[in-house]
């Protein structure tokens, strides 16, 4: 676009401005699949561009029974508390999960609870 052109700076402001006042909008969204990661926000599938840092996206209860048969320090109670853990911190299909949106990126902040 031409600088001289008037509706080509209007747009261009109009641009700036909508980045400035919209806030980063926030969704629930489905998990459709874990390996590899997939949602659907707002009836569209996303694949790409998904940041999914706090939640655990593997399916590993038996390599965690067994690294915990091997602590013999560790209470029954700390064993169940890390395993009760670990099954809040894995996402499966089906589960809801918050998600904000940032320009092309997905941030999944974390698994909606009640489910």
């Amino acid at each position: 676009m031409a600088n001289g052109d008037p509706f080509a700076r209007m747009v261009k402001m109009m641009e700036r401005q909508g980045a400035n006042l919209n806030g980063y909008d926030m969704s629930v969204a489905k998990i459709v699949s874990v390996a590899p990661l997939k949602i659907i926000d707002k009836g569209n599938l996303i694949e790409r561009n998904l940041v999914c840092n706090g939640l655990i996206t593997s399916d590993k209860d038996a390599e965690l029974e067994a690294i915990l048969a091997k602590e013999e320090y560790l209470s029954k109670e700390l064993k169940q508390f890390l395993k009760d853990l670990y099954k809040e911190l894995r996402v499966q299909k089906d589960d809801q999960v918050l998600v904000q949106r940032v320009k092309n990126s997905y941030y999944i902040c974390g698994k909606v609870a009640g489910q």
